[in-house]
């Protein structure tokens, strides 16, 4: 499924914010199969300690806001489970912007809408973005990035080679 959206970059994010699984336009655009040690595929941890994806997003300081009120409320549901806090000791002892932002505990909004990703060989790239959610797991969640018009025509070009 994940393969036949292509070009739209999808992937999809278990409970923890682990990529579980993703297709080549998202790993194109987010570099998702690079191992990013001791969490290797976690997006949260990318996000905030990996320079390549903190220089690919605008508004950086925005999106990390809402990921964290976002990421509280999902640790929240899990308590019990220790990957859970050691991920968020680890992200506090490495990113400060994160052990700031941890403190704040503001309202979760909406991930979702217009998002603008600098990428080293394609540019300026502009999505919208939706998610999913599976029925039967709620904690899997589809994150979709629906490329605009000039995007996918670069997606396309970058894609076939």
């Amino acid at each position: 499924m994940l393969d036949d959206l292509t070009p739209n970059p999808v992937y999809i994010l278990g409970r923890r914010w682990d990529f579980v699984a993703w297709n080549d336009a998202a790993n194109e655009v987010f570099s998702i199969s690079s191992a990013s040690p001791p969490h290797e595929f976690n997006l949260i941890w990318r996000f905030f300690t990996d320079p390549v994806w903190k220089g690919r997003f605008k508004n950086f300081d925005q999106k990390a806001t809402g990921m964290i009120a976002e990421f509280h409320t999902a640790s929240a549901r899990y308590v019990e489970d220790s990957s859970f806090a050691e991920l968020i000791e680890d992200l506090k002892r490495i990113s400060p912007e994160f052990g700031r932002l941890w403190l704040q505990h503001e309202t979760p909004g909406s991930l979702e809408g217009f998002k603008e990703v600098e990428h080293p060989y394609m540019g300026h790239l502009e999505f919208d973005h939706i998610t999913l959610q599976i029925p039967n797991d709620p904690d899997m969640r589809v994150m979709i990035y629906m490329p605009l018009p000039a995007t996918r025509s670069k997606l396309e070009k970058y894609l076939a080679k």
